[in-house]
C-alpha cells in the first residue's frame, strides 16, 4: 500500500516531508499495552483518544508533511480509523520489521525515493504541530541526519518528577525527543547503525562506547560535547549528522511507561481544565527525576 514518488533529497523550503509513524508492537511484556489491555501500546486512550490517532491527527494538520506512512502490523491497519483514512487517501500503512530500529530501516529503503522523511512515534501523544514546525523547519540545513534532543534542565524545570533517558556531555544533558529526519540516502547508513545499538538505548555510556575508546573515556570524564559526539558519529559513518534542540519539554516525554501514562494523562486533563498540569499532580518527592546516564 506504500506509493513512490520520484523527489529526492531535501532542496528547498517547498518540499515537503513524508512522515513515518512508528508504531509497531513491543510484544507482550509492553507495560502499557499489557495494563490497558490492548495489543498495541499506540491504541491505549490518553484523555479518551487513542494515542495514534493523537499522533495522526498531529501529522495530517502539518503544512510541512505531504504524505503519511503507518508502519504497525495488520492488526492495527485494519481498525476502522485507519482503514478510513487510507481509503480517503491520506495515509498508507507499512508492515513492521522485528523492532522499532529495523522497521525504521525497512520504511528508509521502501521509501528511499520519497526524501525527505521525518520519523515519529506514536507513543508520543504530546507531540504537536509547534514542536513539528520548529523541527522540520530546523532540519532544512542539509545534514543527512537530524534528530530532536531537549535540555534536562527544561525538562525538569517543567516536570520534575519525570523519568528520562539522558545523555550528559560537558556542555549539558539531554533527553532524546523521539523525532528523526532522514534528508538523504546516506542517511540509512546511520539508520542501520542504530539496530546495532537499539538494544543499548537504555545504557547511554554503551551508546558512546560505539564511537570509540577515546569517545568513551572522554564521556566518561565530562569532557565529550554533544558536538563532539556528533562529529565522532558523522565521521564513523561517512555523513553529516545534526541535534535540532527542542525549546519544549513535552517533546522528550513519551509513554514507555505506566507512570509516563500517568504523566501524560493528567497533563492532558490539566489542559482540558484550563490549569497547569502541576495543580493537579503530587510529584514523589523521593523519586529521582532522570535515569542513570
Amino acid at each position: 500500500m506504500v506509493r513512490s514518488r520520484t523527489e529526492g533529497r531535501l532542496q528547498d523550503a517547498t518540499t515537503k516531508y513524508c512522515a513515518v509513524i512508528m508504531a509497531g508492537s513491543r510484544g507482550e511484556n509492553d507495560p502499557v499495552a499489557k495494563a490497558s489491555g490492548k495489543s498495541h501500546k499506540c491504541l491505549v486512550e490518553i484523555a479518551g483518544i487513542p494515542m495514534l490517532i493523537r499522533v495522526l491527527d498531529t501529522v495530517a494538520s502539518s503544512p510541512h508533511i505531504g504524505r503519511a506512512v503507518l508502519c504497525v502490523e495488520p492488526e492495527v491497519q485494519n481498525i476502522p480509523e485507519v482503514v478510513e483514512r487510507v481509503r480517503q487517501g491520506t495515509l498508507e500503512c507499512l508492515d513492521p520489521a522485528r523492532s522499532p530500529a529495523a522497521s525504521a530501516l525497512r520504511a528508509c529503503e521502501e521509501l528511499s525515493e520519497a526524501l525527505p522523511l521525518l520519523i515519529v512515534t506514536a507513543d508520543h501523544p504530546l507531540l504537536d504541530i509547534e514542536m513539528i514546525d520548529h523541527f522540520c523547519s530546523s532540519a532544512r540545513a542539509g545534514s543527512d541526519v537530524c534528530a530532536g534532543v531537549a535540555r534536562e534542565g527544561l525538562v525538569l524545570k517543567n516536570y520534575p518528577g519525570s523519568r528520562r533517558t539522558v545523555l550528559r556531555f560537558a556542555d549539558d544533558g539531554y533527553c532524546g525527543c523521539n523525532i528523526f529526519v532522514l534528508n538523504s540516502t546516506s542517511a540509512a547508513g546511520a539508520v542501520a547503525f542504530w539496530t546495532r545499538l537499539e538494544a543499548e538505548r537504555k545504557r547511554p555510556w554503551r551508546l558512546i562506547r560505539m564511537l570509540g575508546v577515546g569517545s568513551l573515556l572522554r564521556y566518561l570524564c565530562r569532557r565529550l560535547t554533544l558536538a563532539d559526539a556528533l562529529a565522532a558519529l558523522s565521521h564513523k559513518l561517512g555523513l553529516e549528522a545534526r541535534a535540532i534542540e527542542m525549546p519544549f519539554a513535552e517533546a522528550a516525554i513519551d509513554v514507555d511507561k505506566l507512570a509516563d501514562l500517568e504523566l501524560v494523562e493528567a497533563i492532558f486533563n490539566a489542559r482540558s481544565a484550563g490549569r497547569a498540569w502541576n495543580e493537579q499532580i503530587l510529584v514523589d518527592p523521593g523519586a529521582k527525576s532522570t535515569e542513570e546516564s
